[in-house]
């Protein structure tokens, strides 16, 4: 049978209430959006697991440059904190454990934005026991004078730390370090602090 366009046309028009009546039926059969301050079904739980902490120690903060002037593309850097050493360890996963040093070098580079937040932008090298060799870079606000939450990210080679690479992260800053923490001595102007990192699960 051949149809004419108006005929066709014709019954394209009659399909549209039906279309139309058949999306609002799915609309309905959907469940409502929680309501305000009703928590909403998790269908995947987070959970964090506590993989190591870090002691990084950094020597007299020194100016990036001439401080009347520390606009940067990103917003005001006016100093760094330079890496000396440190150590770092904990349980991994797994319980294979992870320990090692913090490899003297790289630092903190904070950076005040624009809106007036403080980021701590950290890059540095740690060093395991077994002579692997992590970059992490460890990035991330600071919430009040006394609180920070970070997001590192590691760069590792091979199979057996492939974990730092291969997860996501989330971590604490607590400066000064608490004084029931034992602490190798860097020298009376060193400064550390604590970072302990956790695995999102």
């Amino acid at each position: 049978m051949t149809l004419s366009r108006r005929s066709a046309i014709g019954l394209i028009g009659a399909g549209i209430p039906l279309a139309s009546a058949a999306t609002r039926l799915g609309a309905e059969t959907l469940a409502p959006p929680p309501s305000a301050g009703q928590q909403p079904k998790v269908y995947d739980e987070v959970g964090l697991e506590w993989v190591m902490d870090i002691l990084p120690f950094c020597s007299e903060p020194e100016a990036m440059g001439d401080k009347s002037d520390q606009t940067a593309a990103d917003g005001t850097r006016d100093i760094l904190w330079p890496i000396v050493g440190g150590t770092f360890h904990g349980p991994g996963i797994k319980g294979e454990g992870i320990k090692g040093t913090v490899i003297p070098g790289g630092g903190d580079f904070p950076v005040v934005r624009p809106d007036g937040v403080q980021i701590i932008d950290a890059l540095y090298r740690l060093k395991t026991d077994d002579g692997v060799q992590i970059i992490i870079h460890n990035k991330g606000p600071r919430y009040s004078s006394l609180k920070f939450r970070l997001l590192p990210t590691f760069n590792v080679p091979g199979k057996k730390y492939a974990w730092l690479r291969e997860s996501v992260f989330v971590a604490t800053l607590t400066y000064p370090i608490p004084p029931e923490i034992p602490v190798p001595d860097y020298g009376p102007k060193a400064n550390g602090r604590l970072i302990q990192v956790f695995r999102i699960t």
